[in-house]
């Protein structure tokens, strides 16, 4: 039944057949048309691929690129698709876009770029600019070291009651980055100012210095002797051997002038009556911490003098000859 036109959107040829009845019932021949239904051609793409483009690579203060720089390209259409991506460099003939452009030529660069779609539309062509430099010579020369000591000296060029010891480091390339000193084989401590030494004996001072591209100086080193009479009167003991000692064990540590300017021995006080062995050892690693944390141990030093009070017979009760 025929009540409205007939839409046909189907792709391919077509007959249509078509009749009509009167109220009395007499129907006409059938008669026929015949047509054929195709496929809409797409709207045609007339817009260029939109393109844009960044530059990487590590920089200086002043923006440029240090020894290269990349040049990364993209492009985007939505209707045919991009065909091609093209660069020039400084100039050049347009080459075809494949990978990011790596430039490490030291100068200013342009790098000029477009896109052609699948169309055959090509974007307006758009440019990034940048300048390449040469990278600063590498740094592998460590800082010049040097010490000097003032102070009173004797006849004999000793130095009377105290030295002060002064260290002073240069470099010419990426500067100085710390100076670090050893007295009498301790750990290297943090230079900052002038070091007093007022205990009086044979000291060596070691010295060095980092600058800030990692190069140390070779060690280098001082003697000097400080001479007084007098020893420090709120010294618990005198006790200048060269190495620590708890009762009859040697530790091997050197015997360093503390920061109250007593020696470690003298802090230790291994003469002393002790009520027992255990209020020794507890004694003893009490002074040891506070040395660790002063600088004046390390840690394996701090450990081996903990060690050797409880292997020493401090505080322990004496044996009788029969060894009761």
């Amino acid at each position: 039944s025929y009540s409205a036109p007939v839409k046909v959107d189907a792709v391919g040829q077509h007959t249509f057949s078509y009749r009509a009845t009167d109220k009395a019932g007499n129907t006409s021949v059938v008669k026929t048309i015949q047509f054929t239904v195709v496929a809409a051609e797409p709207p045609k793409d007339t817009t260029a691929p939109d393109t844009s483009a960044t530059v990487t690579g590590t920089k200086d203060s002043a923006g440029n690129y240090v020894s290269s720089a990349t040049v990364t390209v993209t492009a985007s259409d939505a209707e045919s698709g991009v065909g091609t991506i093209e660069y020039s460099l400084d100039g050049a003939a347009y080459r075809n876009y494949t990978a990011p452009v790596n430039v490490d030529t030291v100068g200013q660069h342009t790098l000029t770029y477009r896109a052609t779609d699948k169309a055959g539309n090509t974007s307006p062509a758009q440019s990034v600019k940048f300048t390449v430099v040469a990278a600063p010579p590498q740094d592998r020369t460590p800082p010049q070291v040097s010490a000097s000591v003032s102070g009173t000296k004797n006849d004999a060029g000793e130095y009377v009651g105290s030295a002060t010891v002064t260290v002073t480091a240069s470099d010419t390339e990426s500067g100085v980055a710390r100076i670090e000193y050893s007295l009498d084989g301790g750990p290297y401590l943090q230079y900052s100012t002038p070091v007093a030494i007022d205990r009086a004996g044979s000291h060596t001072v070691l010295y060095r210095a980092s600058d800030k591209a990692g190069n140390t100086s070779t060690p280098q080193s001082l003697s000097l002797t400080v001479v007084d009479s007098t020893p420090p009167t709120d010294c618990p003991e005198a006790d200048n051997r060269s190495t620590v000692f708890t009762g009859s064990v040697n530790t091997g540590v050197p015997n360093r002038v503390t920061t109250n300017g007593c020696t470690i021995n003298e802090l230790i006080q291994d003469h002393r009556t002790w009520k027992n062995h255990g209020a020794f050892v507890s004694h003893v690693e009490e002074i040891v911490t506070t040395l660790r944390k002063e600088g004046v141990l390390d840690q394996r030093e701090a450990a081996a003098i903990k060690k050797a009070a409880g292997q020493s017979d401090v505080g322990r009760p004496s044996r009788d000859s029969a060894g009761r």
